[in-house]
């Protein structure tokens, strides 16, 4: 795996932090930050804690010709910066979701597929050895056919990041491109990913707490997928104690699975008994930021083909829109 390329990372929030210090770890030594904004104590803190320097001004970023952007600043900003970073014909690697609605999205994937750019959508949990299994066991048909499945997701938001104030943060904001919807994407993005393209979405989508937002906090989602399965997506800023699961029922096997469980156990029908298939302890979550990573640097060196591209996360957001909407189709 080459690690010569120059990265450039657009926003130094937590993931963005640790982008860069997943870098370092894969001795990706050419980076670079990029900020709207002057913050001399961020940048004094980048520059000596990790020996990255941030600029200001775009063509400083031009006369360094980074080989890729990190976009993980908001999503709003998401598109603006894709199209900065395609018009410098850099690869781009950008956090979920793509973006907070549909504009510009058409000029961004014509520069992409023109500039025969590398586009990667970093939906992480496409890398946790959890989902890659339950992937894996969909493949060999090993549920037959699926019926339903249940997948939730929901942690009190004033929780994420208890050191900040959550009325500040993207998540809390309709401007900067927040709601339960978009922020936990990732479950939307899994859906779609493990049991193939929607054919019907219905949703009821609201605000219901008490909380300081301008967004939506709970979202229950019903979903009948082109293969014929019925998939229930509920999102929340709510739980507490937070909580991920993912219910799979088919027609031969099924299985439950919480996250941050040490064991996967699938159920077989014919003989009526579960087996543990994946232990997963020890593992450290951060393993699947470092593994998306390792395969962007490998699909912009030209030894792999984008398995979350441009195409999957317009589609995904689309849906994602039509689930804010409470869009019937």
């Amino acid at each position: 795996m080459r690690n010569d390329f120059t990265f450039c990372v657009a926003g130094r929030g937590s993931i963005g932090t640790r982008h860069i210090r997943n870098l370092k770890a894969l001795s990706c030594g050419n980076i670079i930050s990029f900020s709207e904004l002057s913050n001399p104590q961020k940048d004094e803190e980048y520059k000596v804690k990790y020996g990255v320097e941030t600029f200001c001004g775009i063509d400083e970023i031009k006369r360094r010709k980074p080989d890729a952007f990190i976009i993980a600043n908001p999503t709003a900003k998401h598109v603006e910066y894709a199209l900065i970073a395609s018009g410098m014909g850099s690869h781009i690697f950008m956090e979920k979701p793509i973006s907070d609605s549909m504009d510009g999205i058409d000029r961004l994937k014509d520069e992409v597929f023109n500039g025969r750019l590398v586009f990667f959508m970093a939906n992480n949990f496409r890398f946790h050895p959890i989902f890659r299994k339950i992937k894996e066991l969909i493949e060999e048909e090993r549920f037959g056919r699926i019926l339903f499945a249940r997948i939730q997701a929901g942690q009190y938001l004033p929780d994420w990041h208890p050191w900040e104030d959550y009325r500040k943060g993207y998540s809390a904001s309709k401007e900067l491109g927040g709601g339960v919807v978009l922020t936990l994407q990732h479950e939307i993005d899994y859906a779609y990913w493990l049991f193939g393209r929607f054919k019907s979405i219905k949703s009821h989508v609201q605000k219901i707490s008490d909380m300081d937002i301008d967004v939506e906090d709970i979202a229950a989602v019903i979903v009948e997928t082109e293969k014929g399965s019925i998939v229930e997506i509920h999102l929340d800023y709510l739980q507490r104690p937070a909580k991920r699961t993912i219910q799979i029922q088919g027609t031969k096997g099924s299985l439950d699975y919480r996250m941050g469980d040490r064991y996967l156990k699938f159920y077989h029908f014919e003989n009526q008994a579960e087996e543990t298939i994946l232990d997963i302890d020890g593992y450290d979550n951060n393993e699947m930021y470092i593994e998306e990573m390792k395969y962007f640097i490998k699909c912009i060196s030209g030894e792999e083909n984008t398995i979350s591209g441009i195409t999957d996360g317009v589609y995904v957001l689309d849906s994602c829109l039509k689930i804010k909407n409470g869009f019937k189709i």
